[in-house]
């Protein structure tokens, strides 16, 4: 496993980023790898998960990716009950492996239609950088692999490989 300060640099170093902390935190009784990010251009938490993968390896250990104004700090060092709290409520989404094939088929067409190396069952189809071509090609791929019509709508709607598998069983 990588180190949170190997995180940190490799955050750090990519042209949106204006500054970067990572940090070990408790969630639901395990310890994961959070990061907190201040941008100097948009960029969104899953996209900067991944650039982290692509450069540091799948099994790197960051789990999510807090993008916020200013870094949250107590005593001059990150805060990470402040980044643990993000979690717990939500504002930083922690990436999740597939529960079941239809999860994990529809995973990866998402993945494959937008050149996506991991796309987790919660984020957010925007915030993987995900347009009405991929879009319109996410949607084929589904039709063709699951035999089952899914309108546009819907598709948007569900957002998250999570809530379109639910549509899809």
């Amino acid at each position: 496993m990588v180190s949170p300060s190997e995180i940190s640099e490799v955050l750090s170093a990519h042209p949106g980023v204006t500054r970067a902390e990572a940090a070990v935190v408790r969630h639901e009784g395990r310890e994961v790898t959070v990061a907190a990010v201040e941008l100097s251009e948009y960029l969104s938490g899953p996209v900067l998960r991944n650039h982290v993968r692509e450069r540091l390896g799948e099994d790197n250990g960051l789990a999510g990716v807090l993008v916020t104004d200013a870094i949250p700090t107590t005593g001059g060092a990150l805060d990470v009950d402040e980044l643990a709290a993000a979690v717990a409520d939500g504002r930083c989404t922690l990436f999740e492996d597939p529960r079941d094939e239809v999860e994990r088929r529809v995973a990866q067409i998402w993945s494959a239609q937008m050149a996506v190396p991991a796309v987790g069952v919660t984020d957010d189809f925007l915030e993987l950088g995900g347009d009405s071509l991929s879009a319109l090609g996410i949607i084929a791929a589904i039709e063709t692999e699951f035999d089952r019509s899914i309108d546009v709508f819907e598709f948007m709607n569900a957002a998250s490989v999570r809530r379109l598998a639910e549509l899809l069983r």
